[in-house]
Parts: structure tokens; sequence; C-alpha cells
């Protein structure tokens, strides 16, 4: 069994010009490959990835799975009984609960439908998640979310199995546990995993590197990249990536006015408690980090929702200028975000059907010559990569004294990563106080101080 794309293009038109996002790209994925895609924002990996799944069909070119061309399947048989997928966000239906979501996925496997239900508790205990089985996909972690996701989709036995960014949220236990268990799926699944994280190497057997819609370099596993060369004798030449300067810590007074504190902050989802007895304060110019190295479910996303206010602690306060969040109303905290804090949430907060240029408004953002021409596109139309780049420039320039960040560069490649970092550094220069989730180790390192929770 194998997976093989030929020559494929995909074409698009964004502001009456024609985009090439795919240019000829050719592949070739056996039974037995985990094969890992990795390439710059923009590049093509999303496109890929929704032609793969029969979400869009090719402008040119054809995919085949074995012999047979998927664009003679029709669409919904195509991810039911060949292509498996699942996102970053997980593929869970989010009105059911896990075993719900498990039973629907083994009811669409013929050969399985008739025992959904008992095979679904089979399933639950083999992988030690019974404990889960009433819970919503809302109340479960990433990476519990993940792990679920993955087994609905290898429910109905798919031929391949593609994984958009699904351990762009873990921490490092929880992409360890998600990649073993994709790579134990390798016996009988074409896995295919599209991915930025440098961890998916270590379970990749293969790994290609997409740059301008072609396959520029790839490697197996233990081989260093070399450079593809197509029947053309057509190849790229590498992209340089600049490093990121060290950042230079300043010493800020303890005299100093702290513009946020934070006060015996302790937060419980009965019956489990997730923090308790948070103690900080952030001065202008700090770099503090909430460590994602650390497991998931420590409350790192929860605590930045309290602190822009958008939520309440169980128990402490939160002060913004030295006034409680906790004594103003819903119209008085969205006035107070207004003028002091600028908050992003890990998934991102911007609309598929807007423009660019919409979402931007009266802000003046220098997105780089790739992304400043493309400004009446739709967000929708821009990689995860560039979306997230996007919004973390606009609140930047956007110069609120507080930045609270849930994991802003995730989604980007190495360069976009470096340029983003040099962006908050010379934030943080100008007296701006970050509070930031992250597992980069630049970030980490330059931090003033690293808030550990759990």
């Amino acid at each position: 069994m194998n997976i093989r794309v030929k020559d494929l293009f995909y074409i698009y038109e964004n502001n009456e010009e024609q985009v090439v996002a795919l240019r000829g790209l050719d592949l070739n994925v056996e039974l037995g490959e985990c094969l890992a895609i990795r390439g710059p924002n923009g590049s093509g990996k999303s496109t890929l990835v929704k032609l793969l799944t029969g979400y869009q069909k090719p402008t040119a070119g054809e995919i085949y799975i074995d012999d047979q061309n998927i664009s003679e399947i029709d669409p919904i048989q195509l991810r039911r009984q060949y292509v498996a997928s699942i996102n970053q966000n997980g593929s869970l239906i989010k009105e059911l609960t896990v075993r719900e979501n498990l039973a629907l996925a083994y009811s669409l496997n013929s050969s399985l439908a008739s025992r959904s239900t008992e095979i679904t508790s089979q399933i639950l205990e083999e992988h030690s998640l019974s404990h889960l089985a009433t819970r919503y996909p809302d109340q479960l972690s990433a990476g519990e979310r993940q792990y679920v996701s993955l087994l609905a989709a290898v429910a109905t036995d798919p031929q391949v199995l593609v994984a958009d960014e699904p351990t762009e949220e873990l921490d490092h236990a929880g992409a360890k546990i998600i990649y073993s268990l994709l790579k134990s799926l390798c016996s009988k699944t074409i896995v295919i995993l599209v991915t930025h994280d440098i961890r998916a190497e270590e379970y990749a057997t293969r790994t290609v590197r997409i740059r301008e819609g072609r396959i520029s370099e790839e490697w197996s596993a233990g081989e260093a990249e070399k450079s593809v060369i197509d029947e053309f004798g057509w190849m790229r030449v590498r992209e340089v990536t600049q490093d990121v300067p060290k950042r230079v810590k300043r010493a800020i007074s303890e005299n100093v006015t702290p513009i946020l504190e934070a006060n015996g902050l302790k937060l419980t989802y009965s019956p489990k408690e997730i923090f308790s007895d948070v103690n900080f304060s952030g001065r202008p110019g700090q770099l503090l980090a909430l460590d994602s190295t650390l497991p998931t479910k420590t409350g790192k996303s929860s605590l930045l929702r309290i602190l822009s206010g958008l939520v309440d602690a169980d128990v402490g306060s939160v002060l913004v200028n030295g006034q409680a969040i906790g004594g103003l109303d819903r119209e008085a905290r969205a006035q107070l975000r207004k003028a002091l804090v600028s908050y992003l949430p890990q998934r991102g907060n911007a609309l598929e059907r807007i423009t660019l240029g919409e979402y931007l408004g009266s802000t003046v953002v220098d997105l780089g010559k790739s992304l400043n021409h493309r400004r009446s596109s739709p967000l929708g139309n821009f990689s995860g990569g560039e979306r997230a780049r996007i919004e973390l420039l606009k609140i930047i320039a956007e110069s609120r004294p507080i930045l609270l960040l849930d994991e802003p560069i995730s989604q980007m490649d190495e360069r976009r990563t470096n340029e983003a970092i040099e962006a908050l550094f010379g934030y943080l220069e100008n007296g701006g106080l970050v509070i930031m989730s992250t597992r980069n180790e630049i970030l980490l390192e330059a931090a003033d101080h690293i808030i550990h929770l759990g």
C-alpha cells in the first residue's frame, strides 16, 4: 500500500491575482512510513493537507492511494474509508462525551458497527482512559483531547492518517505520548505528520521540507538533510535563518511600581485543584514566562485568562495599575483591557472571513513584503503560522503596556519565530510587560522570571 502525489498544482485567486500554492509537487509514501512534512509558513503544507483529505481538489496533478485516483472517490467516502485526519485542536464533536465520540467513530466501521459500544469500552480500558469516558472535549487537557482524537480517527481502519500539527499545544511529555501512538500505527496505516515541531523527527522514519509549493529537501532518520533535484534538474537554494540576538536583561528595581500583580490566586475545577497560592508582580520592561515544558494541565491558559479579567480565580486578586479587576463589572473590564492589556489566546481570535486590512484597522503594522500586499485577502486564506504572526505583530503595534500571550509562536516556522522574538524584545526595550506561556528555549532563557504552576 502506498500514496503517490504526482505533479500536483493548486492555484487560487487572491485579490484578482492567481496564487500558486503548490507547483508540481511530487511525493511517494509507503506503508510502514511515518513521514514528517515541514516547511515555512505559507509554503503549501496546509493546502496539501486539504487536498489529501478531499476538502479541496487539485488544479492539476493526481493523488493515488495504491492505484486509485482519490478524485474519483466521493469525498465523504474518502474520509470515512481511506484517509483520516486530525488537526491541532483534535477532531472531536464538542457536544458528545469521550465515550460517545468513540462509539460514533466505531459505528462508521462497517465490520465493527454492531459492537461499537462494546469496543469503545475495551479501547478506553486498554488505553487507561476509562476515567475520561463521560467528559466532554472542552473538559479534557490538550494531550487528552489529542489522544482520544487519534483513537477516533483510526476507528475506521484508514489507509492513510494525516495529522496536522497534533502536538502544537502539548508539553514534552504529552507530545511524546502522541508521537509514540502515531508511530505504533505505522504497521497498518501510512502516517503523514505535518508539523513545525522539531521533536517529530525523533519518531519520523523520513522527513521532507516543502518550500514554495515543492519538495526542497528530504532525509531519513539519522541522515543529514539533502536537497531534492527533480526530473527537470530543478532544485532550491536553502533558506538562511539568522540567529536571534540574546536579550540583555535590565535590572529593574523592586522600588519600581508593578503594573500587574497576582495575589494568592487559586483555581479549582471540581474536584481537582489546578493551582493555588500564586503570587507575582510584573514591572515595565519585564518578561515573565509560564513554563510550557511542564505538564499541560497546570492552568497556564487559565491563569492568563484570569490576569486579563475574562474570568475570575476562586481565591485571590489581580491588580492592574493598582486597581483590582475583581471589583469591576464586564464593561469596566473591557475598558481596562482596551486601555492597558492585550491578550492573545492560544488558538488566535481573528475572524475567518474578514480581510487582513479590516482586521488590522487603523493599526500600523509592517508585516513584510510577503503579507503586506495581501491586505484584501480574507484571514481564512492565510496559513496558521501566518495568522499567528499577524495577530502577534498587531497587538505589539497597539503598544498597550501589558501583553498576555498564550503560546504565540508555536505555529511559526524558524525564520518567523526569530522575527517574532525580536519584535517581543523590542517591545520589552520600550518598557512593555510581557507575561506569556511558552516552551521556546530562547524566550525561557531571556525571561526575567519563570513562573511554575501545579
